[in-house]
């Protein structure tokens, strides 16, 4: 009998994620023609804003293993 009230609960909930997602998805899908509509009668006024320069090929990005510009000096303590 337990086992009965688990699978029909476990069915519930399913049934439930399933609605919820369906109508999650139905108000993005509308959303989404909504602003196509708006986007087609409206013409773009305001450009677009700049974006950052790219870095040249000399200087770090950053984000890779670019040369330093000074040399670092290793200080080397000793303990008593």
């Amino acid at each position: 009998m337990f086992a009965l009230f688990l699978v029909a609960l476990l069915a519930l909930t399913a049934v439930a994620a399933l609605g919820v997602l369906a109508d999650s998805g139905l108000r993005w899908w509308s959303a989404f023609g909504q602003l196509q509509r708006e986007l087609a009668r409206t013409a773009v006024v305001a450009p677009l804003p700049e974006l950052r320069p790219i870095a040249s090929l000399g200087e770090c990005s950053g984000f890779g293993r670019g040369g330093l510009r000074q040399p670092v000096k290793a200080l080397i303590s000793r303990a008593a």
